[in-house]
């Protein structure tokens, strides 16, 4: 009898991201597909068959996992079981990305911990020494900003940011360039230096492919790509 896989899946408003849970309790290499062009043939063909545990803040995009009939899934959210804590008045309108990386970062990393994750949206979850999830902040991720500024102007050129981009430009494109990276390199230091400031034992956690441009220049403790991944796992393995 073929042994049934399991998935553990991130749907954001960029990417679907997903790799196997293997038989050590850990994680194959992750595979994404843009998530405008996830369809239904797409999630028949890799899903099909299997256990999947799914965070996604796409939720048009759930209807194509519920329709597997040979497949169990598991939608992620605040009233699933799980050893992180949740202090909000609304704890529904936690996103599922946010959640999960939280969770991965208190299991991994301990707490307290300040989660940065970048992708759409750049977002900051403080997890506190108890492991109660506090809240955070959300600001519009740097493409977001870029395409914003294309599309609601008529002269600005749509750019893309790359590493230790020059501090000023000497056109319109380049000082776009240079406005987005030292600017949301210096939104991310502050709230990393505010946070220290409060929890002098914090570790700063980063996840999220917006982090990449950064590299070395931000003051991370860690730069976990897979820390979704890790919050989805400790799910997927509590139910087994």
């Amino acid at each position: 009898m073929e042994k049934i896989k399991t998935y553990l899946i991130d749907i954001g408003n960029s990417f679907c991201a997903f790799c196997e849970l293997t038989d050590l309790g850990g994680f194959t290499k992750k595979d994404q597909i843009p998530t405008d062009k996830l369809t239904h043939d797409h999630v028949q063909k890799l899903f099909a068959n299997s256990l999947c545990y799914i965070a996604s803040v796409v939720p048009k995009k759930d209807d194509l996992f519920k329709a597997i009939q040979t497949s169990q899934c598991y939608f992620v959210n605040h009233q699933i079981s799980m050893p992180l804590k949740i202090n909000l008045p609304t704890p529904d309108e936690v996103g599922a990305d946010r959640l999960m990386a939280a969770l991965g970062a208190y299991q991994v990393y301990g707490s307290p911990a300040l989660v940065i994750d970048s992708g759409t949206a750049l977002t900051f979850c403080l997890v506190n020494r108890n492991g109660v999830y506090e809240g955070g902040a959300i600001f519009p991720g740097m493409r977001l900003c870029s395409w914003a500024l294309n599309d609601q102007t008529a002269k600005l050129p749509l750019v893309w940011v790359k590493p230790k981009e020059d501090l000023y430009g000497k056109n319109t494109e380049d000082a776009i360039k240079a406005g987005l990276y030292h600017g949301f390199h210096g939104i991310i230091e502050s709230m990393i230096k505010q946070y220290r400031q409060c929890y002098d034992d914090i570790v700063v956690v980063g996840t999220g492919s917006g982090l990449n441009v950064f590299k070395e220049m931000l003051s991370l403790d860690v730069l976990d790509d897979n820390l979704i991944f890790h919050g989805l796992k400790y799910i997927a393995l509590d139910n087994q």
